[in-house]
């Protein structure tokens, strides 16, 4: 049987979700091969031997280029079973099931895909954890998202494009110099739930820690494809506190010229000072942190349970340990108000932040996905929204806020997307 596992687009970075697909399948005896549409362009041969074409969507931003895929593998190959897998076909399963593929793995996905690729076979076991088929979709069936501690394995990254295919302009600025940029985690999942959050809605709070060995060889074997610097893309590094600062002792040891960034909350970084000096002395170089906006209105508004005074000493720590911090913003949310964004700008250098924000940031709008928890907020439902088939466009009760966020609305550069998150 012949997979073919499909990537559109991964946070610009080589893509875990599929690498990490591939490892299981292999095992199981399947053929497996990858393409990555946003450095390989869609390569439509590849599609027509395929007897399953899985495509990772773990981002709102693969969402639709996804779509594109499997109506494109539907024409070349109507005999192929096509299914969507990662964080945001949890979230839009009974969207795409039945509409645009024959199922949706929901949750964890390297099981369900090793299950449905032996039922396939013609394996006739009764249940398919996890997986919802076109059939069950069209009944409004729904399929609990499989969650498990014991599926995980080292990612099949030879079967990638090299990392250097995968230039990260604002890592290259914080760091003062060109890097070979690779990505892991150290967990999925997130205790926090931030109502506006895409791992809230997939993982409701659950964490599922990749186990310290997984992660070392995975490092190795980025390592031996050039990396000179490596991204943790955890929703929260903190998730696990003792978990992280082992895995970059033993890394450190191992590896004592690789540079490190990772994300957290801005609590986090105030109840972690020491373990962060320490960190600094392991080689992390910056942290990323969602201040969504500093106003205690829309901190509040989506349950972040932080205030703006708690980012501004977030901000003058890192700066007295000499960790850089590498700031996102929701910068247009339907709490700000006009006079907020004229004082934007006096917090931006206050905070001595002028040099180190991603432009993009300045342009970021909230995203109303559907499955969102935020939806259910009365500040939400109060507002003028329009449907689509994924998400809600929303306008601000302010008219002049939607007019200056149209105004500045830049066009995209290729690569480049205004998004705030590496999990989103």
């Amino acid at each position: 049987m012949n997979i073919l596992l499909v990537s559109t687009f991964e946070g610009g970075f080589q893509p875990n979700t599929i690498a990490t697909a591939a490892t299981p399948l292999i095992k199981d005896g399947f053929h497996v091969s990858v393409l990555d549409t946003y450095v390989e362009g869609v390569q439509e041969n590849r599609f027509s031997s395929a007897d399953l074409v899985a495509i990772s969507i773990p981002l709102f931003d693969a969402v639709h280029a996804g779509i594109e895929v499997a109506k494109m593998a539907r024409t070349i190959n109507p005999n192929a079973h096509i299914t969507f897998f990662g964080q945001h076909a949890t979230i839009h399963a009974n969207r795409l099931a039945g509409k645009y593929s024959d199922s949706c793995v929901c949750g964890e996905w390297e099981k369900p895909l090793v299950y449905l690729a032996r039922h396939l076979s013609g394996d006739t076991q009764s249940e398919i954890p996890g997986v919802l088929f076109a059939e069950q979709a069209k009944k409004g069936v729904y399929v609990h998202p499989f969650m498990s501690r014991d599926h995980l394995d080292v990612p099949s990254r030879h079967l990638l494009p090299p990392l250097y295919k995968y230039p990260q302009r604002q890592i290259d600025k914080l760091l003062g110099s060109p890097q070979i940029v690779g990505s892991t985690e150290i967990a999925r999942g997130c205790h926090h739930k931030c109502l506006y959050c895409s791992v809230y809605a997939a993982y409701d709070g659950k964490v599922i820690l990749i186990p310290e060995e997984i992660v070392l060889e995975d490092v190795r074997q980025l390592v031996e494809g050039g990396m000179t610097h490596l991204t943790f893309i955890d929703a929260d590094f903190f998730n696990a506190k003792y978990h992280g600062i082992k895995i970059l002792r033993k890394l450190h040891a191992e590896f004592p010229h690789l540079t490190y960034d990772f994300t957290t909350r801005v609590d986090h970084i105030l109840e972690n000072k020491e373990t962060l000096r320490e960190m600094k002395e392991l080689g992390v170089k910056f942290i990323t942190s969602a201040l969504e906006f500093p106003s205690d209105e829309v901190l509040d508004a989506v349950a972040k349970e932080t205030t703006v005074s708690d980012i501004e000493d977030a901000i003058a720590y890192l700066r007295e340990i000499g960790i850089k911090l590498n700031p996102t913003f929701i910068m247009f949310n339907p709490w700000t108000k006009l006079e907020d964004l004229s004082t934007f700008r006096a917090f931006v250098a206050e905070n001595q932040l002028e040099d180190i924000i991603d432009p993009i940031q300045y342009e970021t709008r909230l995203y109303l996905y559907k499955g969102s928890p935020l939806l259910s907020r009365p500040s939400i439902q109060a507002l003028e929204l329009t449907e689509y088939e994924f998400h809600y466009e929303w306008k601000h009760p302010d008219p002049q806020i939607d007019e200056l966020y149209y105004k500045i609305l830049s066009p995209p550069e290729e690569g480049i997307f205004k998004r705030c998150c590496l999990k989103c």
